[in-house]
């Protein structure tokens, strides 16, 4: 088979097992079916509350308690009445809140899992319940998720390596820089045009201060003039970059301070 008709059968297979893994992810990670309805029970559970007589949150968490589901839990907010103090109460699986919502109830109720459902009337009363939810048996999900994966790295596999065309260009550049600089001076000129011609910027930092993370320093000229101490006194090969990457760094000769 032809390596180009063999590279993009390679990538449509990448692309679809991609597709796959993902698919099968999702169903796995799918929330599962409420086991009743979360907004209908909500309703339920408020009118079982509010039909109570006695308003105290242990007689209405009881009433509430038989209601649910097993499995559900709920939060009822009653509404204060005059000079009745806020409280909080019931029982593990219901809480009873006076005068208004508990957010440190409803945060765990929502994370212990579970599809909750809310309700709410104008004169106060304010319930949420989580109810259950059924999960799918996740062994066909599973399965497609090892096959889709498998097949991925099969298809990966097969795809064309790029080679290291930069690495190895780069390789080619440190070469002839070196070689010109032993060179006589027509070849070396030739060998430098060279570069220049292929796109390498020339670096030659004569009269700048000395950079240790962009010159290599091969030697020091001594000055008793002050402004020139750590400036470059002269290039001895030119370095050369790739627009804004160094690709061979400059040796250079550095005053110091001397007489």
């Amino acid at each position: 088979m032809p390596r180009t008709r063999r590279n993009r059968i390679a990538a449509a297979l990448v692309v679809t097992a991609a597709l796959g893994t993902f698919c099968a992810l999702a169903a796995l990670l799918a929330p599962g079916t409420p086991t009743e309805d979360p907004e209908a029970l909500a309703v339920a559970v408020l009118d079982t509350a509010r039909r109570v007589t006695d308003p105290a949150a242990a007689a209405i968490a009881e009433q509430v308690g038989g209601a649910l589901p097993a499995g559900a839990r709920a939060v009822v907010v009653r509404p204060a009445r005059a000079n009745e103090p806020s409280s909080r109460g019931g029982t593990p699986h219901v809480a009873v809140v006076v005068g208004q919502t508990d957010q440190a109830a409803v945060s765990l109720l929502v994370s212990n899992g579970g599809v909750v459902g809310s309700h709410a009337t104008a004169d106060g009363w304010w319930t949420s319940v989580a109810v259950p939810a059924s999960v799918r048996p996740p062994a066909g999900a599973a399965l497609g998720l090892l096959v889709a994966a498998a097949l991925l790295g099969a298809a990966a596999a097969e795809l064309p390596r790029p080679r290291p065309v930069v690495v190895e260009r780069d390789a080619l550049v440190r070469g002839l820089a070196d070689l010109a600089a032993d060179l006589p001076d027509g070849p070396a000129r030739a060998a430098e045009g060279l570069l220049v011609a292929s796109g390498l910027r020339p670096l030659i930092p004569d009269g700048r201060l000395v950079d240790h993370l962009r010159h290599h320093v091969v030697g020091t000229e001594p000055t008793a003039e002050d402004d020139l101490v750590d400036t470059v006194a002269h290039t001895v090969r030119p370095g050369y970059a790739d627009g804004g990457r160094i690709v061979v760094h400059p040796c250079v000769v550095v005053f110091v301070r001397g007489h």
